[in-house]
């Protein structure tokens, strides 16, 4: 099988052409013309396609015509919302165009994010699965979550022609592993100090090797098709116990100075107030902006058997040995 790889250098993206090169997949790797090659995609035999996607372009169009598959990782989550939007958008909007410009009809797993559902909206408890609602007002997100609800938007369109692609769309919760130890849903880490924001909240968390498995058993199997998955691992972790595991690993003393959510949401509900008195002038900084932090500080259940009930797949790293392999490479 000839599978294409957008976002092909970045974290996600190294692990997974490793894991389809090892299942027989012949790997064709889109990377723009200025970033620097791994050294192990020679290593692996990857064919490599030199394209910029925040621009339209034809040497992608040609390519699909030899390719069966594509797993579209093209993103970015730092930088303002104008390099949110060329990342996440522009990108997804001109793999669209390339892929009617060939006329391709193969399997498109599409990589999405947890930020697209409209976690603002439900109540503490609730569950989250596939059928949750997606975000009513991405406009009110970060720029992260935006710009992901746009691209999908993209992507819907391409999964209601009738004459397109095969659409999978992969949700991952947040994705960790050597190399992206901390995370942001702890909260904030100035230096060797980390604001932790609660404490107790459940982390909707996927270990990257499992990401990058769900991925390749979607991009292979029948009943993919027309699916959502996310990709959550099972029993997910609360704050304070991820904290404990990546502070151990940690080479210096790290200090926590807890932020009881009550806090928070009492400082937030100050900002609010006199906004409203200064008709706008006065908005709070995204850190104390519940519509920005809700979907991350709320507790929420996390459904993570769909992939096991259409595919058979589970993940095959466990929590524990996850935990091992992320944090022993920190130390």
């Amino acid at each position: 099988m000839r599978t294409l790889v957008t976002g092909a250098t970045g974290f996600v993206g190294r692990y997974l052409v490793r894991d389809l090169v090892a299942r027989g997949h012949e790997v064709v790797a889109v990377v723009r013309p200025s970033r620097s090659l791994p050294a192990e995609f020679a290593e692996l035999g990857v064919e490599v396609l030199r394209a910029d996607l925040r621009r339209p372009s034809d040497e992608l169009a040609a390519a699909l015509r030899d390719v069966d598959a594509i797993v579209n990782l093209a993103a970015g989550t730092q930088g303002s919302w104008r390099a949110a939007f060329d990342l996440n958008v522009l990108t997804a909007e001109h793999l669209a165009a390339a892929i009617r410009a060939a006329g391709w009809r193969g399997r498109l797993v599409h990589v999405s994010s947890f930020s697209v559902y409209a976690l603002n909206q439900l109540p503490a408890g609730a569950l989250v699965d596939e059928r949750t609602p997606l975000e009513p007002e991405p406009g009110r997100r970060d720029d992260y979550a935006w710009a992901k609800r746009v691209q999908e938007r993209v992507i819907d369109e391409l999964r209601a022609d009738p004459h397109g692609p095969e659409v999978v769309v992969v949700r991952p919760g947040a994705i960790y592993g050597p190399g992206r130890q901390f995370q942001y849903r702890l909260g904030r880490r100035v230096g060797s100090v980390v604001l932790l924001l609660g404490g107790r909240v459940p982390m909707p968390l996927n270990y990257v090797e499992n990401t990058v498995s769900l991925l390749a058993t979607c991009v292979e199997h029948p009943r993919a098709a027309g699916e959502v998955f996310n990709a959550v691992d099972p029993d997910p972790p609360r704050q304070r116990e991820y904290l404990r595991a990546w502070r151990r690993a940690q080479p210096e003393r790290i200090r926590v100075l807890p932020v009881p959510l009550t806090a928070m949401r009492a400082v937030s509900a100050l900002l609010l107030a006199a906004g409203r008195r200064t008709g706008g002038r006065i908005r709070p900084p995204g850190f104390f902006d519940p519509y920005m932090t809700t979907p991350t500080l709320r507790r929420f259940r996390y459904a993570t058997g769909r992939p096991t009930e259409v595919l058979g797949w589970t993940p095959p790293v466990g929590r524990e040995e996850a935990f091992a392999r992320t944090f022993r490479a920190a130390s």
